[in-house]
């Protein structure tokens, strides 16, 4: 495989403006580089010193945090969490009183995505933030079945606040970035004011790159809220393929290095099924797969506008961290399978580029089949029992926040905790709720009671079994 050439066709396949790529082979880097654009409009070239989100890759530093903490004897992976915040209110009882850090860490609470929550409802306050997942339902009974969840991570990254006495920030800061020497690393989309070489993040529709919001995580920061270089990461990998020590010094215990690689929990949310990965399974914050029967584990992270993936063969002392400012691009994931093949000596290489773009196509022709269903089972010319200007007005819950809409010519209009949100009708007393950031619609109930508007029923998590949550009307 030609990295470049390969890079640069990936970019091309998936309309990627720029990618900054770092290559680890026998435990010592071989490559850094950047490719394409970091900044289209300016035309600035990204390069492997050009800051990016991380995304999700984040949960792989807290779990080396909790390690480290575990390391000293203040937590105890197996030990519920009420025992070291004792006003914890999770969804029912038994996941409060028994809900470890390593339920947390590997995904088994039962509680799904509420994606909506992570971006809509964000809280700056680490506490509000642990005090609204009581509000977050399940969807499994606790420990039978992975699901991924953003919150769930964000209470683990609360115990380092908790058990360290610092700020879970300025813990990985001073105990990780620093020992590495990870320069340009650092925590949310604000931090990049600080550096002059960052990117724009990117979405390409209608044949042009549109750049969208940066994505505020708050105090869902251990979920996803780094920002870093293709060098830093490189040296983070390095770090991960080794024996816990950088330079001499000791960050962690090689045995709780490993215990993080290690499988805790079946199952992933990957939207694919490979040949070629014959198990795939969760760690302690870190995917842990058996591709082509070597052990491979990796993470990808999503952010507004950016995608990052970084893929470890432990045993080849190999690794490939590839940051990108495209949404949810497949690009890397592909690049990781790629580099991985090679290094593996793979003779008859996948179409990895064609692989991931038919599990795209299919992700879309899906949606696209819901939507035409959607409108074929729309009953025409229904309109709610309340008038527009009747249902304008303030709606709260008490764990996702404040929507307020105003009656505009163009129908209802307005905001959802500072974020831009629209009332279309749909049919009857059913609106979509668009929700600009994201670029879709979710179902929207109007609750009257003699004739008087008293909520909106919303569905916060489309997961079955989760129901809708009542935003109440206020005064």
């Amino acid at each position: 495989m030609q990295l470049e050439q390969t890079i640069k066709k990936l970019m091309d396949d998936y309309h990627v403006a720029g990618m900054s790529v770092a290559l680890i082979r026998g435990g010592e880097l071989a490559s850094a580089e950047g490719y394409g654009k970091r900044n289209v409009q300016e035309d600035l070239p990204m390069t492997k010193e050009t800051v990016l989100p991380i995304g999700s890759i984040t949960k792989t530093f807290t779990s080396l945090a909790l390690a480290m903490l575990a390391d000293e004897g203040k937590l105890d992976w197996d030990e519920p969490v009420i025992s070291y915040i004792p006003w914890l209110k999770l969804n029912n009882p038994v996941l409060t009183e028994n809900v470890t850090a390593r339920d947390l860490m590997c995904h088994r609470t039962g509680t799904p995505k509420y994606d909506l929550q992570a971006i809509y409802a964000v809280r700056d306050d680490k506490e509000e933030m642990v005090k609204s997942l009581e509000f977050l339902q399940t969807s499994a009974a606790f420990r039978t079945r992975f699901q991924y969840s953003n919150q769930m991570v964000s209470l683990a990254g609360y115990l380092v606040d908790v058990l360290s006495g610092k700020s879970y920030e300025d813990f990985v800061r001073e105990r990780i970035f620093a020992p590495l020497g990870m320069t340009s690393s650092d925590f949310e989309m604000e931090s990049l004011a600080k550096y002059e070489n960052t990117s724009k993040g990117y979405v390409f529709a209608n044949d042009m790159f549109i750049e969208p919001p940066y994505m505020h995580l708050g105090a869902f920061a251990p979920s996803g809220a780094i920002v870093s270089t293709a060098e830093d990461m490189a040296k983070f990998a390095m770090f991960q393929l080794g024996d816990g020590t950088w330079e001499g010094q000791r960050l962690v215990s090689e045995a709780m290095l490993k215990e993080m690689h290690t499988h805790q929990m079946i199952g992933t949310p990957y939207f694919w099924e490979f040949e070629e990965i014959q198990c795939a399974e969760y760690g302690l914050g870190w995917f842990t797969d058996i591709y082509r029967e070597k052990k491979m584990i990796n993470h990808g992270g999503n952010t507004n506008g950016f995608s990052a993936q970084m893929t470890l063969l432990p045993d080849e002392k190999f690794a490939i961290i590839a940051l990108s400012n495209a949404t949810s691009s497949f690009a890397v994931n592909a690049l990781g399978h790629y580099a991985a093949d090679e290094a593996l000596g793979v003779e008859e290489i996948p179409d990895w580029s064609g692989r991931f773009q038919a599990v795209f196509d299919g992700l879309m022709q899906g949606m696209m089949a819901g939507m035409q269903a959607k409108a074929e089972a729309k009953t025409p010319d229904t309109t709610p029992s309340a008038a527009l200007a009747d249902i304008a007005g303030k709606y709260e819950h008490p764990g996702f926040g404040t929507m307020e809409f105003a009656l505009t010519e163009q129908g209802l209009a307005g905001t959802w905790n500072g974020l831009p949100a629209l009332l279309i009708h749909y049919q009857y007393d059913t609106f979509d709720l668009m929700l600009p950031v994201l670029g879709q619609a979710v179902p929207a109930e109007l609750v009257t009671e003699d004739g008087e508007v008293k909520g909106l029923s919303v569905v916060m998590e489309p997961t079955p079994g989760v129901l809708p949550e009542l935003f109440r009307r206020q005064p």
